[in-house]
């Protein structure tokens, strides 16, 4: 079985944004790094190492409890797959696929799941080749590893 690497980032859905960026910058110290204007911000205590440790979100979605999600990154998409077939052979409700455009990590092969109480849980792997679009793609994890890389970085199956 893959090894996840431990946590990397924390997204909390939050009531007043503005107060929550506050604390965490006043308090922790934590940089905002980028934001959503009135809807998400990312918060880190180095941008030259991660994108985000924390991000905050205004509001609630779905079934999501106050956590949006807790993602673990894993080696390679390889990696990403073997869990979501996991998931699948043992019934594990799968929330979505994704690749995620990063500014500097590059893109993501992500699958989100749910854990018996419903809170959405991320594995994911970074793909370091991609084009120059930076946008999220919906994944499907049921093709080969080629093939759901070249739909993460948005190249074609041969140019990796």
């Amino acid at each position: 079985m893959p090894t996840i690497r431990g946590l990397s980032h924390v997204v909390l859905y939050v009531n007043d944004l503005e107060k929550m960026v506050a604390f965490y910058k006043d308090v922790l110290g934590l940089v905002k790094y980028r934001e959503h204007a009135g809807r998400m911000v990312f918060l880190t205590p180095d941008p030259n190492v991660e994108d985000h440790q924390l991000a905050l979100t205004k509001g609630r979605e779905g079934n999501a409890k106050i956590i949006a999600h807790i993602a673990w990154r894993v080696d390679t998409p390889t990696d990403v797959k073997e869990f979501y077939e996991r998931f699948k052979a043992q019934g594990v409700p799968i929330d979505h696929c994704v690749s995620h455009a990063y500014e500097e990590m590059g893109n993501t092969v992500s699958c989100y799941f749910l854990d018996p109480e419903g809170n959405r849980l991320e594995i994911y792997a970074l793909v370091a080749e991609r084009d120059s679009a930076r946008v999220n793609r919906p994944l499907d994890l049921d093709k080969s590893v080629n093939e759901i890389v070249a739909q993460a970085s948005g190249l074609s199956a041969g140019s990796h």
